[in-house]
């Protein structure tokens, strides 16, 4: 998918983040905190134009049954018609969402909100065009092309009458960034580019610093959040993310933490926290019965790791990308999850080429499980 450069200047949102996909042309997008600057611009390589969107409250507007009122002349867009059906009847499109039961009343919401927020409208087309690419190969580079081409659009429209989070925006600017992050964290791990770990972690850490925005727009907006529709699941969501870990999955990558001279305690604790996420992440893999979705950690991952932990793997201390190996085996287990696929195989190896062998005993576990599931498929192909 094509690479491009945006700057997200509010003061919620991280410096960089990238999108990338399946598409020609290489993209980026930077994120910037400039006071001076609000929402977000795109830069990828060539000049844009913005569509005026009419004020629905101007009271110029033509009536509905006016004659002189020239929408009533253009024809339907079937395409994005298209996307919008697709997007209101197939609930495995937010497939790493919190709480994927409540698919049908969330996705009512969201288009009720982009009404009056067309920059929500035009991510959740975009994202429909990017599932429709997945699951229709033959045509992937028609629907990629809508996909960024509505993108930069609903990005370019956010930051039109970029202010400050209220009570009339809370909930689009929030539904608009989580929509995003899905985007962005499924292009990322879509990616293959030659260059090994250091060309996926570039575009990682950028998905990573991106999904950090998120969590700062939510905790700076959750006393307006607590009184809007989004009250019960992001109540749901704060519980499950507190609930103290039952496994031992990651027991192994806490000795190597506790054990690390070359870190500081502040860094520790930091890692220790991340740890701690990710062992929830498993627990619901493998839990009886879950209530939402026992994979919503994959995502939420990348939210509630501390900004700490992230500079560590950004920088590729082997300690912390020993702990991303088993963020590897956590996206190994939803692998049947369109946004996922093979992404954690192709990232452990990674990890393990470029650690080296000796490294190897911190990641035996990760590598027998996933080596074991492959050796299965295949078995049960032949």
């Amino acid at each position: 998918m094509s690479e491009r450069d945006c700057s997200y200047a509010s003061r919620f949102l991280p410096e960089n983040l990238l999108t990338s996909g399946t598409f020609s042309q290489e993209r980026s997008i930077s994120l910037g905190n400039s006071r001076n600057q609000s929402g977000v611009t795109l830069h990828n390589g060539t000049s844009m134009a913005v569509a005026s969107l009419s004020d629905p409250s101007s009271p110029e507007r033509p009536s509905i049954n006016s004659p002189e009122d020239p929408t009533l002349d253009q024809a339907i867009n079937l395409k994005h018609m298209e996307l919008l059906i697709h997007l209101s009847i197939d609930e495995e499109m937010f497939s790493l969402g919190t709480n994927v039961s409540a698919y049908h009343s969330l996705v009512s919401l969201a288009l009720k909100t982009s009404l009056e927020s067309p920059y929500l409208l035009h991510q959740l087309l975009a994202f429909s065009a990017r599932h429709l690419a997945y699951l229709h190969p033959e045509s992937s580079t028609s629907y990629l092309h809508q996909a960024l081409t509505l993108q930069t659009h609903a990005v370019s429209l956010f930051n039109a009458p970029w202010t400050q989070v209220d009570p009339p925006n809370c909930v689009a600017i929030l539904l608009f960034s989580s929509i995003l992050g899905h985007h962005l964290l499924a292009d990322t791990l879509a990616k293959r580019d030659p260059g090994g770990l250091d060309a996926f972690m570039t575009h990682y850490m950028k998905c990573w610093e991106m999904h950090r925005g998120i969590y700062t727009i939510a905790t700076t907006a959750w006393p307006l959040l607590m009184e809007s529709e989004l009250e019960r699941i992001l109540s749901w969501s704060s519980e499950f993310n507190r609930q103290p870990p039952r496994g031992t999955q990651c027991q192994r990558i806490r000795a190597l933490i506790d054990g690390a001279d070359g870190l500081g305690e502040k860094i520790k604790e930091a890692c220790r926290l991340a740890i701690h996420y990710l062992q929830l992440g498993f627990d619901a893999v493998f839990a009886q019965e879950v209530q939402g979705n026992r994979y919503q950690m994959i995502v939420s991952w990348t939210i509630l790791a501390p900004p700490e932990f992230a500079s560590l793997l950004e920088a590729k201390q082997p300690e912390v990308l020993v702990v991303l190996g088993y963020y590897a085996l956590l996206l190994h287990y939803g692998r049947k999850l369109w946004q996922v696929g093979d992404a954690g195989a192709y990232l452990l190896g990674l990890i393990v080429d470029y650690l080296g062998p000796e490294w190897d005993h911190w990641l035996d576990c990760p590598r027998e499980m996933v080596t074991r599931d492959l050796e299965e498929a295949l078995e049960s192909c032949s």
